[in-house]
Order: C-alpha cells, then sequence, then structure tokens
C-alpha cells in the first residue's frame, strides 16, 4: 500500500500545455480587437475623410466649371497630385477624361479610370450629392463618384450639363501603419511575460493538489496492469481525489473477481472444445503471448511438454506453400477486412507426415482505435474431408457419362485455361444440334437474357473467389426459335490442393413448363380473389369486400377525427325494366348505373352492390355532416337521368338512407341498418330522393 501524499515536483508537459494557451488567448484576444474594432474605426474614419474632402473638391470644381474657370479647376485637381492616398482625381465628360491629377489620364476614355461606373454616376445624380463606394477590385482602395454641373460654352439650349468628377482614394497607408501600431514587439513581450507568469502560477496549484496524486493512482493502475493484484492506493482526507482512489480500490477488487471467474470460463470451454475434437488456440496481441490447448497438440501428435507456445511453433510446422496465403488472411482479419478468421492449409506433424488444418478465429478485443488485442480460434482436423474431395474429383468423369443420359443439361467450365463444355442434351434444350454451338464462354453469355446476365456472373464470381461452395442461380435464354428457355442452372465448387478453386461443374434444368404451369395458377389466384371480393356483373366490390371497406374507413375516421356517411340506395322502377324488357336488359341497365355511380364519386369514396339493385356508398373524410349533401344530391340527379339500354329509354330513380359515423352509430352494421331505415323513408316519401338517419325510424326497426 502506497499513502495519498501531495507533491511539489512540477510537471514540465502541464506547464508548457497552460502557457501555450494563456499565450494563444492573448494572442486571440489581441487579434480580435485589431479585426474587429480596430480595422473598422480606422476605415470609418478615412471614409469620414474621404467624404469630407469629395465635398470640398465639389463644390470647388463645380464652381469654377459654370465660371467657366478651366484652368482654375485644373490647377485645383492638379495640387492633389503629390498626395500618395489621392491616387486618381478625374473630371469626365461625355465619356473621356477632361481633367485629372495625372497628365497621363487627360484625354483618355473612361475605361482607364478604375473607380467610373455609369450606375454610381446614375445614382450621384439622382441624390444630387457625392456617392463613396468600395473598389470593387482593389483591397482598401474607396471611389468617390459626384456630379458637376458644367457651363455649355455653344449656343445651345441647354446652356448646362452634366459631369462626373470621380475619385480613387488609397487607405493602404493608414491600414499598415495601424498593423505596426497593433503588433508593436514591447507591447507582445510583456503580455507574453504575463502569461508566463500566470501559467507558472496556476500549474504550480494544478501539480500540487491535482497531478501528482493522480500520478500516484496511474502507477498503481499499471502495476496492477503487470500483474500485480494487490496493488491499491490508501487515500487520505475527504477531497474528490481521494474519493477516486477509493473507487479505484474497489474497482481493482471487481475486477480481480471478474478476471478469476473468466479465467475459469475459459478453462471449461477450452475443454468442452477440446472434448470435441477441436484444438484451442488463443493470442494476445498486447504482450504477442500464445496459448494452445493440449488437444491442439495432440492433434499433430505431440504431448503437452514437446511443443511450445510460441508463433514460430506454429509457422513452422505449416506448409511452406501455405504458410503466405494463411498469414495474408490472418492480417486481413486483424486490419479489420474479414467477420471472421478463416483459412485452409497443411500442417505438419511430429511423423513428418502433413495433415489438413481448417482454422478459424475472430478477435474479440479492440482497442479505441480498432486495434486487435486478443484473437481467439480453433484448428479443425479436416484430412478426411479432402480425402472425400480427391475422391470426388476422380469420380467426376463417372458422373458427366450420368448426367449425358439424363434430362438436365450438363455443363462444365474449367478456370485454369477458361475452358467450358455443354452436353448435346444442353444444346438441344435450346433447340440447336451438337455442332451448331460452340463450347465457348461468349456463347453462353450471349444467349442468356440481358436482364439476367449480371446476376449469373455475380453468381459465378462469389463461387470463384471461394465464398460459395455451391452456384445456383435461374435465368433465361435464347432458344433457336426466337423465344426464351427458363432454366435453373446449378453447379459444385471443385478445388484444388491449396484451396483455390479450379473447376464448376454443373446442370441446367428446363423450367420453361414449370413457370407456365405457375403463371396459370397466379391467374386463378387472381381471378379466384375477383370473384370472393368482388360483383360479378358490375364490377364492384360486393358485401364481403364492403365489410373490410367500412371497417377501415371507420378507423381512418376515428383516428383523424372525421365523419364517415354510409348510404344505403334502392333503385326505383327497376323490378319494371326487368318486367317489361327482360333480365339481359336489366343486367345492362344495373352495369350502367354503376358506370354512373363511379362518375359520382370521389377517389378516396367506396362502392358496393349488396345485390339485385341495392347499392352502398361511403363518403369518407368529411368535416360536417353537410358535406355529403352535395354528393348524394349528384347521386340523385344523375341516376334519375334516361338511360338507353339496346335502342330503349329506361328511367329509374334512387331513393337513398344516410347514417353518419359518429353521430348515429359507431359499428358498421349498425349504420348499414340505420341507413335502410332512412332508405325505406325516401320511399315512402316519395322516392327519387334521400333522407339522413333520425332516431325516431328506429321505432320501426322491425330486427
Amino acid at each position: 500500500m502506497i499513502r495519498l501524499n501531495n507533491c511539489w515536483r512540477l510537471t514540465r508537459g502541464l506547464a508548457i500545455l497552460i502557457s501555450l494557451i494563456l499565450v494563444t488567448l492573448v494572442i486571440l484576444d489581441r487579434w480580435l480587437e485589431y479585426k474587429y474594432t480596430l480595422v473598422p474605426q480606422e476605415k470609418s474614419r478615412q471614409l469620414q475623410r474621404l467624404n469630407e474632402s469629395s465635398a470640398r473638391m465639389w463644390q470647388t470644381v463645380s464652381d469654377l466649371m459654370l465660371a467657366d474657370n478651366r484652368a482654375a479647376a485644373e490647377g485645383f485637381i492638379t495640387s492633389y497630385s503629390a498626395s500618395t492616398q489621392f491616387r486618381v482625381i478625374a473630371l469626365i465628360d461625355e465619356g473621356r477624361v477632361l481633367l485629372a491629377n495625372q497628365l497621363s489620364l487627360k484625354g483618355s476614355k473612361v475605361g482607364d479610370v478604375s473607380c467610373y461606373r455609369r450606375t454610381w454616376v446614375g445614382e450621384a445624380v439622382t441624390e444630387s450629392s457625392p456617392v463613396v463606394v468600395a473598389h470593387p477590385s482593389r483591397k482598401n482602395h474607396l471611389c468617390s463618384v459626384m456630379p458637376v454641373t458644367m457651363l455649355e460654352r455653344s449656343t445651345s439650349l441647354r446652356p448646362e450639363r452634366l459631369a462626373a468628377l470621380v475619385v480613387e482614394y488609397d487607405i493602404s497607408l493608414a491600414m499598415t501603419a495601424l498593423t505596426q501600431q497593433v503588433w508593436n514587439p514591447k507591447q507582445w513581450i510583456r503580455l507574453l511575460v504575463f502569461a508566463l507568469v500566470a501559467a507558472f502560477l496556476i500549474t504550480l496549484i494544478l501539480n500540487r493538489f491535482i497531478v501528482k496524486p493522480l500520478q500516484l493512482i496511474r502507477m498503481r493502475m499499471q502495476e496492477y496492469g503487470q500483474g500485480n493484484a494487490l496493488a491499491r492506493v490508501e487515500p487520505e482526507g475527504s477531497c474528490e481525489l481521494v474519493e477516486m482512489a477509493e473507487n479505484f480500490n474497489e474497482l481493482m477488487t471487481q475486477v480481480s473477481m471478474a478476471e478469476q471467474e473468466v479465467r475459469r470460463s475459459e478453462e471449461r470451454w477450452v475443454k468442452a472444445l477440446d472434448a470435441a475434437g477441436d484444438g484451442v488456440w488463443d493470442w494476445g496481441l498486447r504482450t504477442n503471448s500464445l496459448f494452445f490447448s493440449s488437444q491442439w497438440k495432440r492433434m499433430l501428435g505431440y504431448r503437452e511438454d514437446e511443443i511450445g507456445n510460441t508463433f514460430e511453433d506454429w509457422s513452422d510446422r505449416v506448409h511452406p506453400d501455405d504458410l503466405e496465403e494463411a498469414i495474408r488472411r490472418i492480417d486481413a482479419h486483424l486490419a479489420g477486412e474479414t467477420e471472421v478468421y478463416h483459412a485452409t492449409y497443411r500442417m505438419r506433424c511430429k511423423r513428418g507426415d502433413y495433415k489438413w488444418v481448417l482454422d478459424r478465429g475472430m478477435v474479440f478485443e479492440r482497442d479505441s482505435d480498432g486495434n486487435a488485442l486478443r484473437v481467439t480460434g480453433t484448428h479443425s482436423d479436416i484430412s478426411e474431408q479432402k480425402r472425400t474431395e480427391a475422391a470426388l474429383k476422380e469420380s467426376q468423369q463417372q458422373f458427366q457419362l450420368a448426367m449425358q443420359g439424363s434430362n438436365d443439361g450438363l455443363w462444365d467450365w474449367r478456370l485454369r485455361d477458361n475452358s467450358i463444355y455443354f452436353s448435346p442434351r444442353w444444346k438441344s434444350m435450346l433447340g440447336y444440334a451438337d455442332d451448331e454451338l460452340e463450347n465457348k464462354f461468349s456463347v453462353w453469355e450471349s444467349l442468356l437474357h440481358p436482364d439476367d446476365l449480371l446476376a449469373a456472373r455475380e453468381e459465378a464470381a462469389r463461387c470463384v473467389a471461394g465464398k460459395k461452395d455451391q452456384y445456383e442461380v435461374e435465368f433465361r435464354l435464347r432458344h433457336k426459335q426466337g423465344h426464351w428457355v427458363y432454366a435453373l442452372s446449378r453447379a459444385i465448387a471443385l478445388k484444388d490442393e491449396s484451396g483455390h478453386v479450379e473447376r464448376l461443374v454443373g446442370t441446367h434444368m428446363d423450367l420453361t413448363e414449370i413457370r407456365a404451369v405457375q403463371k396459370q395458377l397466379e391467374e386463378s389466384r387472381h381471378q379466384l380473389k375477383k370473384l370472393a371480393f368482388y360483383d360479378a356483373l358490375t364490377g364492384l366490390p360486393n358485401r364481403r369486400l364492403l365489410e373490410e371497406n367500412i371497417t377501415k374507413q371507420l378507423a381512418d375516421s376515428q383516428v383523424n377525427h372525421k365523419i364517415l356517411a354510409v348510404a344505403m340506395m334502392d333503385l326505383d322502377g327497376f323490378k319494371q325494366v326487368n318486367d317489361t324488357h327482360g333480365h339481359d336488359m336489366g343486367d345492362e341497365l344495373l352495369q350502367a348505373v354503376a358506370d354512373r355511380l363511379k362518375l359520382c364519386m370521389q377517389e378516396h369514396d367506396d362502392i358496393a352492390r349488396l345485390g339485385g339493385d341495392e347499392f352502398v356508398l361511403l363518403f369518407s373524410g368529411l368535416t360536417e355532416t353537410e358535406d355529403a349533401i352535395v354528393g348524394l344530391e349528384r347521386v340523385v340527379t344523375v341516376i334519375g337521368k334516361p338511360y338507353i339500354i339496346a335502342g330503349h329509354e329506361c328511367r329509374v330513380t334512387a331513393s337513398i338512407g344516410v347514417a353518419f359515423f359518429p353521430d348515429d352509430a359507431l359499428t358498421g352494421d349498425i349504420l348499414l341498418r340505420y341507413a335502410d331505415l332512412a332508405m325505406y323513408r325516401s320511399k315512402q316519401a316519395g322516392r327519387n330522393q334521400y333522407s339522413l338517419y333520425a332516431a325516431y325510424m328506429s321505432d320501426f326497426d322491425t330486427e
């Protein structure tokens, strides 16, 4: 146990850090003051000076030009030629420089004066005052444009005209002087000395009461990490660091208990895997320590003490032809490129012979940067599996001969020379003789449907890369006669001794007839669904589908706080049409009524035929009951218009009863019964009308 005491030693890194922070804050404060206070103030002062100078120039030049004293005006303008701030002063008349402080500008065009802009001149004329703006392309340059009234020397009816006095003002020298004043080295030395002294004092305080105690806690943690399970801190006092030390001691105790439980758990699963015949290995990358279980060593014919637990004990026994690939795969997994580590290679046994091993593992611990800290895996002896694969490879020829006599087409793709074989049956499935199609990979691609080519290629690529052991994909192939043949292609991937895929051997099964039967079944299902939910005569939903629709509409109306109108409609005079003209004409009349109802109803509303001449209308999404009146009146009007059926004019009208959710009822069956009562009220009142359900109507309900 080590006591937690204070220490006077200064931490150099902390002093440098605090000094840098204070110096940075001082520099930042000075820069912000310069950038956002002093610079704007200086620019404002220079702008004010230019405004005052422009006003004086404007007044003087205007008076002299009105007095036709051009010589005096020129002398006044050229008097500014020695000023470094007034870069250009030019009097511009009719597109040319009339007078200027630079002799080279006199007589030139306005394009030589960068501060001349028609929009600025127009603004100055409109405001009758100088316009002062920032130069559009030159930093720290201002432009002033002033309208000047000039005396016309001709005998024109216009004795006066306007010219423009343009001034380009340079504030660069003023800004340079400001910068030199702000960034004075003597002033900065005083500020930096103050920052360093303050940093030193703050560092002493932090080091005495915080840094040193934390260093002692860190030392105990390092000792614990190096294996000293008894490393603890003895706290004194009642400050927060003492509480931290107590928490550290408690945490170390809990961690020690947890580590003991983990060790016991690891021992249990290692013994379980050993009993299952798999050898266990565990690699701690932080300390580069390896552990090989007893079964791992027995798999190679060694006793526990005959082989060590180092990386070289493993790598020296891996077959030289397989070592590079095995290391590449485990490096890829450590880098996070694969979810699991998976490799197959040969390992030399104690007697000198080699066994095929399936090596699988996974990273179980990474640091905050994603670096692997611990990898655990197993070794499985797959020598018998490899012998089985070799036997399967030897019997491949027999398999090929057997497939030639079957009803499926055989294909064999050899990756080493990229050659492919199609059996005669494979070709006959597409209508070709054996000599009509070449055994080329490009022939297969040319026969594939364009929409299926990518999927077939990708599935083959996964098998070639060793990601899948079996190839299975369905695609369409073009028949010799031009139609498409549905084929199911299946294959197995055969690998060489190093585990690389060298062949894909498979079959094609003709699925054309199966797909045709499936299509017929799908159409039959669709027809049965239509018969079950739709009226065969009108195509409208029947009673069964109406129940589902009304349930859905009620749920939507309740959630959205809307009103649902349920209307029961019966045709007046339909029986006379049936009795007079026959049932065929009656059926055509019902179809015509259904077509008119579809035109009357909105897209979100529903219509259903219950049978005979009875229909149900659902008006959904209503905010008030009166919103349904417009639709009901439209239905009564449209249904009551004459029909021309088989050259005969027929007339029927609609008697409609309406009940509303939620005012009248909350369930669909009650709403339908109330709507039926209201419909009979319409018939009793003279038909060809609609009636809204009222409570008194239930007194006449016989149900």
